[in-house]
């Protein structure tokens, strides 16, 4: 009797304690609904069964049981400042030691706002603080908004249930779910997708092409250990052999030796002084590619503060942020003024085939390309984990399996291109195929200069003319915004596929390029010097010409900017163009202007050695950043300081693995192609200095500044 009495008594304190707090509504004032224990009702009846055990495990306060209930999500928070990921606890659901193997997915639970009665500006991001909160949730018009109306939730259920069972299931519960918000005609649904979803060493298991990549990197590694330790050996016997009187296999060995190569990173061609500067303007241009790319990558994933990101894209800075593909286009500069000059020297001895430049441009980008497409079809996919893996790194590491063989053919750009394998490598299609027309114009300006000239200018306005052409035709945009829709899946945005990775919408620059490197070997062995005045008013128009071509794109990211097809098209045009003259133009005034302290910078010897590097740190500082992003458990805080932080750290890992493909990969193959395409000549040693390299040995080594490569 005493017991039944306190028990009363009991309940009569709880249930005005809950009246006073409002304990009991704590539920109702959620957006969005919190998710059920497991699977309720299933035709599946493993599904049912074991979320049947799951259920009374927790009754009963298993621990297995309360492990995967304490890595599901139970609430949304943060949504109204834009955090739509509740991730929960990724590891610990997949790592519960249940009596079946459990399942981690990310539901995608989308609320139905209705319009709200009261009109507000669609395009502000300001938000009366005491008006409804339906006019935060509700979905505008602006694609620089996160939408706050949809979020994605970790739940932790068995991995017998299908997705069909976790879909309808979720959908029955989510429509008899009872909260103030449907009280005012919220509706929820929710989607799964296989992508979000993930069990316990699934990604575990080596196939065969995982095992011969790792096999492969074994033998490259031994090749180098085993080849340093012969040069070792030989220089330790003071012999007077020397490298051309060497046998080829002696040769062949050699070109693995870890000492030899690393020595000739440190080699400059003081043949051009002029040319001094492009060591620092590569690296320098990698250098901001890798921040540019680490902010794109951390942005496309969960991060917790997207109003932040919001305000941004209206500011100045987004100008700098969200338009680096301009130093992408100075390498196209670069690579064009290298190739004119290169060929335009050799030439002066004699015209080569152009089917045999072509093939030997082909094997010296080619193999640490195919290697590191071989790294990310394979092992990649084997360096993380987490809830946003498959979608993030996973689909590139699938998309690399299926796709290498158009990147290997340099094609990659024009086929397939919503499945390319590495998205930054669109680059290198483009690179290579500007590099192909950029032989047949150098012989023809060898031959009928006046012609020639002409036809790489008509060239340059084509290029001009036809991303003009597809703006107005398609109603695009002028340039490409880095906004959610494109940064969450790149390969199908359609301003990357139509304009920003094609071939002919981005020669502007490669053009330009070309007429800078034909200015250059026309000043080559002269004392061109410009006088200060000149340098001034040089460097001033052209620093002006970037600023413009940069800041100008401000006019765009407004969102109450009207369209007009005109001006986009105008912008689209002639924004590269005007990039391109006016970084020409500081190149122009650096080699032979009164600007010192520019040619020192860019001069500086350390330069050297990382240009070299910078074609395999191009190649591989994405890997570093998609891993990254891809293994986030939890949104993460979006600021500049943990941007650049990163970034540092993505230079460092890069720039150490270019290193790694440099001995192992680089310098060895290019030399090993160069003995079976071009054996050494025996000359004696004391004219081996003064032979001038022909157009072949140029084409496939990398030891001198004329490298047109990144």
């Amino acid at each position: 009797m005493m017991k039944l009495i306190f028990f009363l008594l009991h309940s009569i304190y709880i249930f005005s304690v809950d009246a006073v707090f409002g304990d009991s509504d704590v539920l109702e004032y959620s957006i969005f609904p919190s998710l059920p224990v497991a699977v309720s009702k299933s035709v599946n009846i493993r599904c049912k069964e074991e979320s049947d055990m799951y259920r009374d495990s927790l009754k009963n306060f298993t621990l297995w049981a309360h492990e995967m209930w304490d890595s599901t999500a139970k609430s949304s928070t943060g949504v109204l400042r834009g955090n739509v990921f509740q991730m929960g606890h990724f590891e610990q659901c997949l790592s519960a030691r249940a009596p079946f193997s459990p399942k981690y997915c990310l539901a995608t639970i989308t609320a139905g706002i209705p319009k709200p009665k009261k009109k507000r500006d669609h395009l502000s991001l300001y938000f009366d603080p005491n008006e409804s909160v339906f006019q935060r949730l509700h979905v505008y018009s602006d694609v620089s908004q996160q939408p706050r109306n949809s979020v994605k939730v970790g739940w932790c259920i068995p991995s017998s249930c299908t997705i069909h069972d976790l879909k309808n299931n979720l959908n029955d519960y989510l429509a008899n779910v009872v909260n103030r918000f449907k009280t005012h005609n919220i509706t929820y649904t929710v989607n799964f997708l296989d992508m979000f979803c993930h069990t316990a060493g699934e990604n575990h298991y080596f196939d065969k092409a995982d095992i011969s990549f790792c096999f492969l990197t074994i033998i490259l590694v031994l090749l180098v250990l085993l080849a340093t330790i012969y040069d070792y050996v030989k220089s330790s016997e003071n012999t007077e052999e020397k490298p051309f009187e060497r046998s080829l296999s002696s040769k062949l060995i050699m070109a693995f030796s870890a000492r030899e190569n690393f020595n000739e990173m440190n080699v400059a061609d003081n043949s051009n002084p002029a040319l001094s500067i492009l060591y620092g303007v590569r690296t320098l241009c990698i250098l901001l590619i890798i921040v540019f790319h680490r902010f794109g990558t951390f942005i496309s994933s969960a991060i917790m503060n997207f109003n932040h990101l919001e305000s941004q894209y209206r500011s100045s800075i987004a100008c700098l942020l969200f338009h680096g593909d301009l130093f992408v286009d100075t390498f196209f500069i670069l690579s064009g003024l290298l190739v004119v000059y290169g060929l335009m020297n050799q030439f002066e001895k004699r015209i080569m085939n152009p089917a045999m430049i072509v093939l030997l441009r082909y094997i010296r980008l080619t193999p640490v390309y195919a290697f590191v497409i071989f790294y990310y079809a394979t092992v990649f996919n084997h360096t993380g984990n987490g809830p946003l893996w498959k979608v993030i790194a996973g689909e590139d590491s699938k998309d690399c399996r299926r796709n290498w063989w158009t990147n290997l053919l340099y094609i990659s750009n024009y086929v397939n291109p919503d499945h390319m394998c590495m998205t930054h490598s669109w680059y290198l299609p483009c690179d290579f195929h500007y590099f192909i027309i950029a032989i047949f114009l150098c012989i023809l300006i060898k031959k009928e200069k006046k012609m020639g000239l002409g036809i790489l200018i008509l060239f340059m306005v084509i290029s001009m003319a036809i991303p003009f052409a597809i703006t107005i035709i398609y109603q695009r945009p002028g340039l490409m915004y880095f906004y959610p829709e494109f940064l969450t899946g790149p390969k199908v945005y359609i301003d990357f596929l139509l304009t920003y990775s094609k071939s002919h919408t981005r020669a502007t620059p490669y053009f330009v390029g070309m007429i800078a490197g034909y200015v250059y070997y026309k000043l080559k062995n002269t004392n061109e010097h410009i006088c200060r005045m000149k340098t001034f008013v040089i460097v001033l128009g052209s620093g002006c010409i970037m600023m413009v071509s940069v800041f100008s794109a401000k006019i765009f990211y407004n969102p109450y900017h009207p369209y007009n097809a005109i001006e986009s098209a105008t912008y689209a045009a002639f924004h590269r163009l005007g990039w391109a003259v006016g970084t020409s133009g500081l190149f122009y005034v650096a080699s032979y202007g009164h600007a010192s302290y520019l040619k020192k910078i860019l001069s500086w010897s350390p330069w050297i050695p990382l240009s070299k590097l910078v074609y395999g740190a191009y190649l591989t500082h994405m890997s570093f950043q998609l891993r990254s992003a891809a293994k986030f458990m939890n949104p993460r805080q979006l600021t500049y300081f943990d941007v650049l932080s990163l970034s540092l750290s993505d230079m460092v890992l890069a720039f150490f693995t270019a290193l790694c493909l440099f001995l192992m990969i680089e310098a060895p193959f290019r030399k090993i192609f160069r003995e079976l395409l071009i054996p050494s000549k025996d000359v004696p040693t004391k004219n081996l200095a003064s032979e001038r390299r022909t157009l072949e040995e140029n084409m496939i080594s990398n030891e001198n500044s004329q490298d047109s490569r990144l």
